[in-house]
């Protein structure tokens, strides 16, 4: 599964404004997404009997929510975005199957960027079925 996915699968499930990006976002944009794959460190996921017996995988991302100059529109878009992934389970992603999907507590707001454009990133977890 790759971050192209979840970006595919956000723009069928919600308004994007200006855009989506992965690993970036357009900063001249009012109101834009970015996915980003968030940096993986321990051991690799292999279940005993080995890779051919490893039937998931984990993608973690996050969800740069780069929303207008209102803090209640970003905050109600970071809401809306985290909501699509809350107790989201058994869903397909770009033809991969999702079995489950945690985003954590809530959005987390990250302030303004140097234009004022409040900004949010939810953090999501996804365990698929490894192809």
């Amino acid at each position: 599964m790759r971050t192209e996915q979840v970006k595919n699968w956000l723009k069928e499930k919600t308004s994007v404004g200006q855009g989506i990006y992965v690993g970036t976002i357009d900063g001249n944009a009012e109101k834009c997404l970015g996915v980003y794959l968030q940096k993986r460190s321990g051991p690799a996921r292999i279940c005993l009997g080995g890779p051919s017996q490893t039937k998931t995988d984990e993608l973690q991302a996050t969800i740069l929510v780069h929303w207008g100059k209102s803090s209640v529109q970003a905050e109600a878009k970071a809401c809306d975005i985290w909501q699509l992934f809350y107790g989201l389970t058994d869903t397909i992603m770009g033809g991969t199957r999702v079995y489950y999907a945690d985003p954590g507590a809530g959005p987390i707001p990250v302030g303004r960027d140097e234009r004022g454009v409040f900004e949010y990133v939810v953090n999501v977890r996804l365990i698929y079925k490894k192809e």
